[in-house]
């Protein structure tokens, strides 16, 4: 499926490097787009590290678009499909997801986020925190592994890249928030390791990025999309379980040239992300699954242009809503990935 294409002109910000599309949001020339990730996070726990200190998102957020309502793709610790195979490795759907455009995850030969920057001579980065991330090698640069890469570490391996090598597609993400996790009520309680964590590490490692930005001279030009992979569950364990509501429910936002300022979105899923970092690229619309024998209508790219967080843009978009309607639905919903892929099998082929 094609991504819409936006039918009416907006108007231009003043920003240096603008390029006007015809029938395009405003685009600068040769941007950096980044997608700035912290494990677990939610509406909650954002509002209460904000109103505890973090003031570098509290400013952030108040230039660019927020999500009222985000669902990320299955948050089941394992994609494992019918034959048991792991194409993902340990990795969860929703981090694919985010990088992909598709809500189902068939094959490991999807294209995707790093793919499309390498067609176009762009260098990208993935860093994050855990060994789950080592699938993620269609990444230029790649790093992972446990504690010792630390939320500091991440950021500075984004850094270096932008600086020495011009990369200008990071994936950061930033786990260790998780070792402070005790239960769903931290994300509520500014006293908590959990928020204090937000506040004392997440907020500077933010700022820190933003001033290396700046430090680069790309800041006029750079996107940030701020959020999370997926939710939490509803016990002291640091888990994510499919069956939990909360696991699916978490945050996002976007900032950049020619995307709104101070505004809400009523909606938004996972695969949308993949589609807008995409845009932001100034890249073509991703390919979906290049895998022949996955069938067309579950391989394609299925992600929303989300044409209402630009300037002069709609208040809202036609979104099918798929993670929604199986939410809602009375279709089984286990802690196994495939209960999640029956669901969108079947919805995708309404």
């Amino acid at each position: 499926m094609r991504i819409p294409a936006i039918v009416t002109a907006v108007c231009l910000i003043a920003a240096p490097a603008l390029i006007a599309q015809r029938g395009a949001a405003p685009k600068v020339a040769n941007p950096v787009v980044i997608q700035f990730m912290v494990d677990g996070i939610d509406q909650n726990s954002v509002r209460t590290a904000i109103a505890a200190g973090a003031t570098t998102l509290g400013s952030l957020l108040k230039q660019g678009v927020t999500a009222e309502t985000y669902y990320c793709t299955s948050p089941a610790p394992r994609l494992d499909l019918p034959d048991g195979s792991r194409p993902w490795g340990g990795s969860t759907s929703s981090n694919v997801a985010m990088h992909t455009g598709t809500h189902l995850f068939e094959s490991y030969n999807i294209d995707d986020i790093f793919l499309s920057a390498r067609r176009a001579g762009i260098k990208s980065v993935f860093a994050g925190g855990s060994r789950n991330y080592a699938i993620f090698k269609n990444a230029d640069f790649l790093y992972f592994g446990g504690d010792e890469l630390t939320d500091e570490i991440v950021v500075d391996k984004g850094l270096q890249h932008l600086t020495k090598d011009n990369a200008r597609l990071l994936r950061l993400h930033l786990q260790l928030i998780r070792n402070a996790w005790k239960g769903p009520s931290d994300t509520t309680n500014p006293k908590s390791a959990y928020i204090q964590y937000f506040v004392k590490t997440v907020d500077p490692q933010l700022a820190r990025l933003i001033a290396g930005l700046k430090t680069a001279g790309v800041w006029d030009r750079t996107y940030i999309i701020f959020g999370s992979d997926h939710g939490m569950g509803q016990t002291s364990q640091s888990g994510h379980p499919q069956s939990v509501l909360s696991s699916w429910t978490t945050f996002m936002a976007f900032y950049g040239p020619g995307v709104k300022r101070g505004a809400t979105i009523p909606y938004a899923e996972g695969p949308d992300v993949a589609v807008m970092t995409n845009y932001f690229l100034g890249q073509p619309p991703l390919k979906g699954h290049l895998d022949p024998k996955v069938p067309a209508n579950l391989g394609r790219v299925s992600g929303v242009f989300l044409e209402n967080i630009l300037e002069g843009g709609p208040a809202d978009v036609k979104h099918p809503r798929y993670i929604e309607r199986y939410l809602k639905s009375n279709m089984p919903r286990g802690d196994e990935y495939v209960d999640y892929r029956n669901a969108m099998i079947k919805l995708m082929s309404q």
